[in-house]
């Protein structure tokens, strides 16, 4: 069901039922956490016997990241145009933007799934002073306040670890209510978020896939933290690949495929996001806001301006 934007902030904050309505009987959908939490994490149980293939989309109110659990079943997710298929004993961890879009496909047969959704300010707060060791692409989803735009979401698929099936066993089913479920579903959340967004938390117990998957990501995270500390910099593809620890041409090829954009777009846009926030601050001039993301030339820095802003630097410095 597609909601306007104006109706978002009280729909998302249950789960749509309309989809599941053709099921058997017998068929749940419900927010567990309803009284507890909502506006840091939300938590919600789906268990339904379907005739037929079910599809919808549904909306995040906030950003923030969405691991779905399939217990039984299978189906697909995806959002801005990345999507992930997933089977019984399937971890899918998701970014999702604000008022973003998440499709959803469900197979025909039993399906029973948890999802728990995460909002960025929640994971800063838990996550903010551990940048060194948690997992790539979660990292600069908590840490990068400004996202490049048009940059391809994290999406990553991994098979479920017996801790992390528990977890969601018991939030799907929760033991306790009244005053200390607030306390208690808390409790889920952090131990969760420790199980899964640690970088050495699945060392030794994942499949190769997985870790493939893993190596990839820190890569990208390695070239753009390269490219950020670098901002003043032509890009120099060479030292950003040794930075990573391959080749030239796989790391462009790499960053392509999982960022849905080039090195030299990615920094390009980088900039310009720097830029906008030095303008904002009203302590630079559009020239030395130039010289400071690395444009020795004015003209070019407009044009690259405008083709990421749509507007000129100036104008924009005005419109503040």
């Amino acid at each position: 069901m597609i909601y306007p934007k104006e109706e978002l902030k009280d729909s998302i904050k249950l789960e749509d039922s309309s989809p599941w309505m053709s099921a058997k009987k017998g068929w749940r959908v419900e927010v567990v956490n309803e009284d507890s939490g909502c506006d840091e994490f939300i938590f919600s149980a789906i268990e339904a016997d379907i005739n037929k293939d079910i599809e919808y989309a549904c909306y995040s109110d906030d950003a923030g990241l969405l691991l779905r659990v399939c217990l039984e079943g299978s189906g697909t997710i995806g959002t801005a145009g990345v999507t992930e298929e997933y089977f019984p004993n399937m971890i899918v961890a998701m970014q999702v933007a604000p008022y973003g879009k998440i499709d959803c496909f469900h197979k025909k047969g039993r399906q029973r799934f948890v999802n728990l959704r995460f909002t960025a300010s929640f994971l800063r707060s838990i996550l903010g002073n551990d940048k060194e060791h948690i997992r790539a692409g979660l990292s600069s989803m908590v840490f990068e306040n400004d996202p490049v735009e048009g940059e391809t979401p994290f999406i990553l698929r991994e098979f479920l670890r017996p801790e992390e099936r528990v977890i969601a066993e018991s939030v799907a089913n929760p033991s306790i209510s009244g005053t200390a479920s607030s306390l208690w579903f808390k409790s889920k959340a952090l131990e969760m978020l420790a199980e899964w967004s640690y970088a050495d938390s699945r060392d030794g117990k994942e499949f190769f896939c997985s870790r493939q998957k893993r190596a990839v990501l820190e890569r990208v995270e390695k070239a753009k933290e390269y490219l950020s500390d670098n901002l003043q910099s032509p890009l120099d593809l060479n030292s950003v690949a040794k930075s990573c620890a391959c080749s030239p041409h796989y790391l462009s090829r790499l960053f392509a495929a999982e960022t849905g954009m080039t090195l030299s777009i990615y920094l390009r846009k980088l900039r310009i996001n720097k830029a906008c926030g030095l303008l904002s601050s009203g302590r630079l001039n559009v020239s030395e806001a130039s010289l400071e993301v690395g444009y020795q030339s004015l003209s070019h820095f407009a044009r690259a301006f405008r083709g990421v802003i749509g507007v000129s630097p100036s104008k924009y410095a005005r419109s503040l």
